[in-house]
């Protein structure tokens, strides 16, 4: 049995594929996907949520969302939980950063694309850069 549990409001908006599922965002970033649902309407907001699957994997899983404004049985394909990390490629990407100088040239030849001859400058401005 596997659970989800998160804190605070989320709001519950559906899929944009337009497939059966929801997703409950917070504002903090944190998301859970519900994809292939199946049950009871699920209200606009809620509060607190805990998914639990009571089933087993490889068809439509029984899942229960508990939260403050009730119990929601349902059916899904699949409950992912995701949180955002986004310091996490922050230090290994620190080394490819363009310094402020390079960032003013890189935007001053990028302006100049529509003139003849500004993609060899920047193609050698770059290959200079390694």
């Amino acid at each position: 049995m596997t659970t989800i549990r998160a804190s605070g409001p989320f709001s519950v908006t559906a899929l944009r594929s337009g497939a059966p599922g929801f997703v409950l965002r917070s504002d903090s970033g944190v998301q859970i996907v519900i994809s292939g649902y199946q049950g009871a309407p699920l209200p606009g907001i809620v509060t607190d949520p805990q998914v639990t699957a009571r089933g087993a994997a490889g068809g439509p899983t029984r899942c229960a969302l508990a939260c403050a404004e009730g119990t929601f049985d349902f059916e899904a394909r699949a409950v992912e939980h995701h949180v955002p990390l986004p310091g996490l490629f922050t230090a290994s990407l620190a080394p490819y950063a363009l310094k402020p100088r390079e960032r003013l040239a890189a935007r001053w030849l990028l302006g100049l694309m529509r003139w003849p001859g500004a993609a060899r400058l920047l193609r050698a401005w770059h290959a200079r850069r390694r």
